[in-house]
């Protein structure tokens, strides 16, 4: 039985990195007591698989994994059981059967949405820069890899940056970007180039990922 779960990560554990995350949730499925899973060979580990990293420092209502159980459990079940075992800040939204047509693999668009203070900057300006970043063909970066640093072209990645409201002096700015295989973007790379262009800091409150799903030019499909 192979099931796909909805989980967030809020405030409260958004500054531990994907791989704490992974044995936080490794330690949750042996403490609920629930019949996940392993690889064969020297060292098992657990059938899980997760969407793409979440940067450090920032919360997500929309991450997703893919369990298998070595036998059939109630989907209720497996929620209700993990949730009392998982720690504050972390917590099942919602489990289904998984979609073999749609690997967690293949998400290719990921949504933030980033609340700042406009402390520093005003309204016109900041729309004046996202503009600017919007019609740009080429904004190469400098990124960090396993393999060691190479500059890349985010501007193709980079799908929307919409503001969605303003209230006093804090803005909510939507932000659609590439996830996965075809490459990605961090919605704090952006950032980085929106103070570039306003030559000051932008004081960003929060970053929160709304989002994960598969598209293309006719479809939007969500993983659950």
């Amino acid at each position: 039985m192979k099931l796909r779960m909805k989980f967030k990560k809020d405030n409260l554990v958004k500054f531990i990195s994907h791989l704490d995350m992974m044995r936080t949730f490794e330690r949750a499925f042996r403490r609920a007591d629930l019949p996940i899973a392993f690889t064969k060979g020297y060292n098992p580990r657990p059938k899980i698989s997760f969407t793409p990293a979440l940067s450090v420092g920032i919360t997500s209502s929309s991450e997703y994994m893919d369990v298998e159980f070595y036998e059939d459990i109630s989907i209720d079940d497996v929620a209700n059981r993990l949730n009392r075992v998982l720690p504050k800040g972390l917590q099942i939204i919602k489990v289904g059967i998984v979609d073999e047509k749609l690997p967690l693999s293949v998400l290719n668009c990921a949504v933030y949405v980033l609340k700042a203070a406009l402390n520093t900057v005003n309204l016109q300006e900041l729309k004046k820069s996202i503009n600017i970043i919007l019609h740009q063909e080429e904004i190469i970066v400098e990124k960090v890899t396993k393999s060691g640093t190479k500059f890349v072209n985010i501007a193709p990645l980079i799908y929307g940056i919409d503001l969605l409201s303003n209230d006093g002096n804090i803005v909510n700015v939507k932000i659609a970007t590439s996830i996965g295989q075809q490459g990605s973007v961090s919605p704090k790379l952006i950032v980085l180039e929106l103070e570039k262009l306003l030559k000051k800091k932008f004081e960003v409150l929060n970053i929160h990922r709304e989002e994960l799903f598969y598209t293309d030019e006719n479809n939007k499909i969500l993983p659950l």
